[in-house]
């Protein structure tokens, strides 16, 4: 069973917050490599294997926009199939989740690595995390979910966090990309006259996203479409600091 088929035959008309429902995810379906299901090439317009998919996903785009970084910032690591490489692009990896169950499931996919480090949240932003502390920040497979006053206050969140001149790797939804589009025709019949359900597709475009960036605080340097057709991942960064110590 597709992980999207198991969301809609568990949460159908649920009411959860993003971590309820991710908690119950994760304990319900235990799994050492769990998250792995939701790579789906086929469904995403790619032309690799499933296996392959994060490997694709690192090659042309995390590791040539993120480099290799001090303090990298995970928010949303899930089961940790991103966790994975970006461990290989950090000093120290701080993987950030509002579900104990994922940390959990984290903790012990990641026993032997000492360069990692657990913080729960509350699902109001960052706060755990100190200011300026991070080089660089990072969430795939989460905005996507996340309701717009949420995505907002974690981007104004990510400003903060972000030690000046860090960048933010964020993928979110392409609504209105040929493909987004058919999946949002898919979930209208389930969302009519209720409140989001729970693993249903934040409407977004890359234009909006550029702009909430901007009302944070954060530089848009590009967004790639042409990678996940589905959805987009926007390239943010904060604004240098000049020699005065003020934000360029």
């Amino acid at each position: 069973m597709t992980a999207v088929r198991r969301i809609r035959r568990l949460y159908a008309g649920a009411d959860l917050t993003t971590s309820q429902g991710w908690d119950a995810y994760a304990r319900r379906y235990k799994g050492e490599r769990l998250g792995d299901e939701w790579n789906r090439p086929d469904v995403e317009g790619l032309d690799v294997s499933a296996d392959g998919y994060v490997a694709h996903l690192d090659s042309v785009v995390f590791a040539p926009f993120l480099g290799h970084v001090g303090t990298l910032l995970e928010i949303g690591p899930g089961g940790g199939r991103f966790s994975e490489v970006l461990l290989t692009h950090c000093d120290h990896l701080i993987a950030a989740d509002t579900s104990r169950s994922m940390l959990d499931l984290l903790r012990g996919r990641f026993t032997a690595q000492r360069n990692i480090s657990y913080v729960h949240l509350d699902g109001l932003g960052l706060r755990q995390i100190g200011t300026c502390s991070v080089d660089a920040a990072f969430s795939y497979g989460v905005f996507v979910h996340l309701q717009h006053w949420d995505i907002y206050n974690y981007l104004v969140e990510i400003e903060r966090v972000l030690r000046p001149g860090g960048n933010a790797l964020i993928q979110h939804s392409s609504t209105l990309s040929e493909q987004g589009w058919q999946y949002f025709l898919r979930e209208v019949p389930g969302q009519l006259n209720r409140h989001k359900l729970f693993g249903t597709y934040t409407v977004m475009t890359p234009e909006l996203m550029a702009e909430f960036a901007r009302r944070a605080g954060l530089k848009p340097l590009g967004c790639r479409t042409d990678v996940v057709r589905t959805e987009a991942i926007s390239l943010l960064q904060k604004a240098a600091a000049t020699s005065d110590g003020q934000a360029d």
